[in-house]
């Protein structure tokens, strides 16, 4: 009887080391909403010959942009073959490239001094290199496009296009443009830069991928910012004033997305990542389902705060920040840890989206201002000098004597303000 005794206690306790192991290692299923961010991402299939071309935008002269941005797809489609997402460290093949201009006459518009050299030297400027030409072109024919959706597979090291093109395309751009007004085209320059908005806006509402989506938002306060100042110079005529963005164009939901999703994988591969003791700790201290469903939370909090209108946006930007928060005690001490490096405030991101409205403002009012002394008294029927953030504020001259809105979260540089 007692070896029976025994034996039962035995097997109690093997069950109960079974069910106790089980509890432990349990994981948690992906959430709902994971699981339709990663859908969404995997669905998206289709061409680009936008993003094509925005990967070979900085070929030679005698080379086609699209032939080098396919080159380069298939180089890292290759690569990345077989490897997980946590996996190397992506190395692009050595190519050829055209120049990046470079130079005093390739100024950051928004830097003080910048713009008032540019127009004192107009006539003096360097004529725009064959190179630049060629950049030039590449730009308008980039804006032109409207297929535009990132190719490459989502990992930790997806290779960025070669968004500096994009950035010194424009400056190139603004130098045709400066060319044209000053030549007493005015009606050609401003024409120009009106295209060049409407064509920066549609790639804002296409843009998947967050480097890009934040430099077209960067692109755009700076064709705003050039409209008004060869106005107020007396070089084109008056702009018209843009319609006030939409939510499509300061959506970041893609963009974030796709940033969730090379997380999300790199959380869902890493216990097959590595061997040994550091194999069996993950076993015993990582969940990753768990893990990942509580990394969700800033970005799509991020997504959300996009859409908003400014007034809600700064009402809601006062609420804590969203974080990823411990979850799984003990059971998930590894991916507590993981949860626990700071990265940054996605809210940032939806910040500088939703400033494009207040620049959009400002340049109605800058150009609806007469000549002169400033008189503030005049925003008073200005529906325009309204804060979009606070519509109890009018805008106000700051240190430098530009017409600027305060908000909610700190701006990028000329981000609320415009030169009278």
């Amino acid at each position: 009887m007692s070896r029976r005794a025994g034996l039962l206690g035995v097997v109690i306790l093997v069950l109960a080391l079974l069910v106790g192991g089980s509890a432990w290692l349990r994981d948690e299923p992906l959430s709902a909403q994971v699981q339709d961010w990663q859908q969404q991402v995997q669905a998206a299939t289709g061409e680009s010959h936008a993003y094509l071309y925005l990967s070979g935008l900085d070929a030679p002269v005698d080379q086609q942009p699209e032939a080098l941005g396919v080159m380069r797809l298939q180089h890292y489609q290759s690569w990345h073959a077989g490897r997980g997402v946590t996996e190397g460290e992506y190395t692009a093949p050595a190519v050829a490239t055209l120049a990046v201009p470079e130079g005093r006459s390739f100024c950051q518009i928004e830097t003080p001094g910048c713009f008032e050299t540019l127009l004192a030297q107009a006539s003096q400027l360097p004529a725009i290199t064959a190179e630049q030409n060629v950049l030039l072109e590449r730009y308008r024919h980039f804006l032109g496009l409207d297929d535009y959706r990132t190719l490459t597979s989502v990992s930790l090291a997806e290779p960025v296009p070669r968004l500096t093109y994009v950035y010194k395309g424009q400056q190139v751009y603004d130098l045709f443009v400066l060319h044209l007004a000053t030549d007493g085209q005015g009606d050609v320059a401003l024409a120009g830069l009106r295209w060049e908005l409407s064509r920066l806006r549609q790639q804002l509402v296409q843009a998947d991928n967050l480097v890009l989506k934040m430099l077209l938002g960067v692109l755009v306060n700076r064709n705003l910012e050039w409209q008004v100042r060869l106005y107020r110079q007396g070089l084109t005529p008056r702009p018209e004033i843009p319609a006030p963005f939409s939510a499509a164009e300061r959506s970041l939901l893609r963009p974030m997305q796709r940033e969730f999703f090379g997380i999300a994988q790199k959380y869902a591969q890493l216990p097959d990542s590595v061997s040994g003791r550091e194999y069996l700790g993950l076993k015993l201290f990582f969940r990753p389902q768990m893990t990942i469903n509580a990394s969700l939370a800033p970005y799509a909090r991020a997504a959300e705060l996009s859409q908003l209108e400014p007034q809600a946006f700064a009402a809601a930007l006062q609420e804590p920040a969203p974080g990823p928060t411990s979850v799984g005690g003990m059971r998930n001490r590894a991916g507590n840890i993981l949860l626990a490096i700071a990265g940054p405030d996605m809210r940032l991101y939806a910040g500088r989206l939703q400033d494009l409205e207040a620049k959009r403002r400002l340049l109605a009012v800058a150009v609806s201002l007469p000549a002169g002394a400033f008189a503030a008294e005049r925003l008073t029927d200005m529906p325009d000098a309204r804060n979009p953030y606070y519509p109890t504020r009018l805008a106000e001259l700051d240190e430098r004597g530009q017409l600027c809105f305060d908000g909610p979260h700190e701006s990028g540089f000329n981000g609320r303000c415009m030169p009278l």
